[in-house]
This record gives structure tokens, sequence and C-alpha cells, in this order.
């Protein structure tokens, strides 16, 4: 989390990360209500990657791990295995996504300066128009890349310290491959979602 000149996280931030985790836990029970509902549109992950993107890596990670926990006491779900996984995945969406942000925003801005003189000002305008949305597109591929790959790790660790099969192990890793469509839903909602976000904070 971002913090002011005093040394202390902003209210807003705190805020917002406090609301991020509610809706980390109140979405799932929403559309786990439909079949399939949880698994294909993966509604605890749109929390933990506005979290990262508009408030920071620290808040990302605090939305991605304490999501799972939270609703895992409160709900019962995921299950404890589920969980385990879940918490390293999602705290690995909220850190990368609001490390590489910023990274990716700075590279794409230093682009546009590069071009920004005679016959090229126009591609020097675009460039600097779409770095905003370019910067969070490539973020967040990076980090569900990052995310998933930690997933398997996990499962994997888990699966012989608590002496699982391995047709549970492969449910578990085929859960990644029914989260795709969710995965393209979140690339093509999430950029609006910040904008929009930001947009209200700066008015």
């Amino acid at each position: 989390m971002t913090t002011n000149s005093s040394g202390r996280v902003p209210t807003g931030t705190l805020t917002g990360t406090a609301l991020l985790l509610a809706l980390g836990v109140v979405l799932p029970i929403v559309f786990h209500a439909f079949p399939l509902g949880g698994r294909i549109f993966l509604p605890m992950h749109l929390p933990t990657f506005v979290a990262g993107l508009v408030l920071g890596p620290v808040a990302g990670l605090v939305v991605g791990a304490g999501s799972p926990i939270v609703s895992g006491l409160l709900t019962g779900r995921p299950t404890v295995f589920y969980m385990v996984p879940m918490i390293f995945e999602l705290a690995t969406y909220g850190l990368v996504v609001g490390l590489l942000r910023p990274r990716f925003a700075a590279l794409l801005g230093r682009r546009a300066g590069a071009s920004g003189h005679g016959e090229n000002d126009h591609a020097a305008r675009t460039i600097a128009t779409a770095s905003p949305l370019a910067a969070v597109s490539l973020a967040l591929v990076c980090s569900m890349l990052a995310g998933r790959v930690v997933w398997v790790a996990v499962v994997v660790w888990l699966a012989p310290v608590i002496g699982l099969t391995a047709r549970t192990i492969a449910m578990a890793l085929g859960a990644i491959g029914a989260g795709w469509i969710g995965m393209v839903i979140q690339l093509a909602l999430i950029p609006a979602i910040v904008r929009a976000i930001e947009r209200t904070r700066k008015t």
C-alpha cells in the first residue's frame, strides 16, 4: 500500500482494500448460485486484480491472500485443499499486477516520448493515449500466468504432504482449464473498471 508524506497509509486506500476484500467474499457467493459459475467466471479474482492495479501491490496481496481465508471461515468455501493454493495464487495475482503496471506504464511512456518528434507526433500521441490501457492489460496477462504457475506448484507440493491421490490432483489441475473463460472476461472488463475507478477518484 502506498503511504503519504507522514508514512501512514491513506484512509482511502485502507477503505478500498477492505471493500475489495469484502467483494472477494460476496461475489463468489453470488456466482456459486449458478452451476459452474464460480469455476468459470473466477469472481474472487476480480477484486484482487482491481486492488493491485488501483491501490498497489500490497493491497493486491492483502485482498488476494485474505479473500479465500475469510471466505473459507465464513462460508466453508473454498475447502482447505483448494484454499491453500488459492491463497498463494491470488496473492501472486495482486502482488505481481500491482508491481508490473507502473513498470509497463513507464516503459510505454518512454516509448511515446522517444517517438514524440517530427513525423512521429501522431504515433507518439497514439502510444501515449493507449499506454495506460496497454500497461493494465500487459500486467494482467503476466500476473495471470504467474498466478497459474504458483497454483500448480503449490498443488504439486501440497499433494504428498496431505496424501492426495493422483485423481484428486488431476481434478485440481483441471480447474485451471475451466477458468480460461473467466480470464478472457477479466481481460476485457478489468481495464475498463480500473479506468472508471481512477476517473472517479480524480473528480
